[in-house]
């Protein structure tokens, strides 16, 4: 079988496992986006976890183009397979169907040949929907634990507690608020807290762990006053007395 993307044996987590090269895969895949940044947003992405599902590791002196040394991270057969799904592409779909294939041919080497070539195609058959199967339990799985969570950090925020993450409360109130605007209105609501005297909070959100919950006047104060706005003692007029 022609080796779209090189398997390798790696020790991850201290066992020795088939694995590929991150690089590689990025490569294959045809992504545009700079290698490092791509493997980081994939890792968060797919909540991989290090030692368990990926090795991560510095060439020192690698780096052909100088400067800063080069970071490397291998990703077992079922990380590489989960982040070739997550793509999207077609070549992510033939990425995710190779490694299968390789998983099957590692375990066929382990078994006795079948000289019948009907009864080896029907085990091949049924070898690949084991695969697909498996697959689709283990997402079905993270789907139901994520939602699960989910329901524990919306039970944990509910409007009679007055607490809400950022996010929370813009969802609550219909307002846009990405990512990145979020962790800005954040800071601003832990500033704007500890000025006037509010509580701070936190709970658990599955997709980013701990994260703060703030009470809804402050949240109140800086969303309408949006990412971009300066707090000042001059601008803010809410106190603690407002809470009630």
């Amino acid at each position: 079988m022609t080796d779209l993307i090189p398997i390798i044996t790696h020790s991850i987590g201290g066992a020795s496992v088939s694995a590929c090269n991150g690089r590689e895969l990025h490569a294959f895949l045809g992504i545009g986006k700079d290698y490092t940044s791509w493997i980081k947003t994939q890792i968060e992405r797919a909540r991989l976890v290090e030692h368990r599902d990926f090795a991560a590791f510095t060439l020192l002196g690698e780096n052909p183009k100088g400067g800063r040394p080069r970071s490397e991270y291998v990703l077992s057969i079922e990380a590489a397979k989960h982040v070739s799904m997550m793509s999207g592409t077609d070549r992510g779909h033939q990425a995710r169907e190779y490694f299968i294939e390789c998983e099957r041919r590692a375990k066929a080497g382990t078994t006795p040949a079948i000289k019948d070539p009907r009864i080896a195609a029907l085990v091949e058959v049924l070898v690949r929907q084991d695969c697909i199967e498996q697959e689709q339990a283990r997402q079905a799985t993270e789907v139901a634990r994520l939602q699960e969570d989910l329901a524990v950090v919306e039970a944990r925020t509910q409007p009679e507690n007055k607490h809400f993450t950022v996010m929370g409360y813009a969802n609550l109130i219909g307002a846009s608020v990405d990512l990145k605007a979020a962790s800005t209105l954040g800071r601003r609501c832990a500033a704007l807290s500890k000025e006037k005297g509010f509580a701070i909070g936190d709970v658990r959100d599955p997709r980013f762990g701990r994260i703060h919950t703030y009470h809804e006047t402050i949240l109140q104060a800086v969303l309408q006053a949006g990412p971009t706005a300066q707090l000042s003692r001059e601008s803010t007029t809410y106190t603690k007395d407002q809470s009630a």
